[in-house]
């Protein structure tokens, strides 16, 4: 199997670091990160063998599932207040957008429980197939022919 994932994270951490204005932390896994926020908690949920299909002389070789979970809440810029639904959207349409240049099908989109009240979480799902060649080939392109 492809190891894809580090070349995803990467890639994802770098464009966060670089284009969002709140600080933003993107890490692995959620692990003793309660006193920074905002922080982004993105791994990969399912990834199952496809050895056996092919499309257009393609050989898909991973179904991979990236789960991104957003945490905010309200910070303070000297004397002002941010609220935490600002810095949300503004993670969420990064996210969205960095995602979507990867070719990959966004299925989850929601707001998540979360049982610190004081914490927006936010969780999203996206989705690819990876052909033997290491491309992202978007799920649904072939399932409208």
């Amino acid at each position: 199997m492809l190891d894809k994932y580090d070349e995803i994270f990467d890639a994802y951490k770098k464009y966060i670091t670089e284009n969002s204005k709140y600080g933003t932390r993107v890490v692995k896994y959620n692990t003793n990160t309660s006193s920074y926020f905002p922080i982004i908690v993105c791994y990969v949920s399912s990834n199952t063998d496809l050895s056996n299909e092919t499309f257009y002389d393609i050989d898909y070789i991973e179904n991979y599932t990236v789960t991104v979970n957003i945490y905010t809440k309200n910070k303070i810029d000297g004397s002002q207040t941010i609220p935490a639904q600002e810095i949300d959207k503004e993670l969420h349409l990064l996210t969205a957008t960095f995602f979507r240049k990867l070719n990959m099908q966004r299925n989850t989109d929601r707001p998540s429980f979360n049982l610190d009240v004081d914490i927006l979480r936010r969780t999203m799902r996206f989705t690819c197939k990876i052909g033997n060649r290491g491309n992202i080939i978007r799920r649904w392109n072939y399932e409208r022919l």
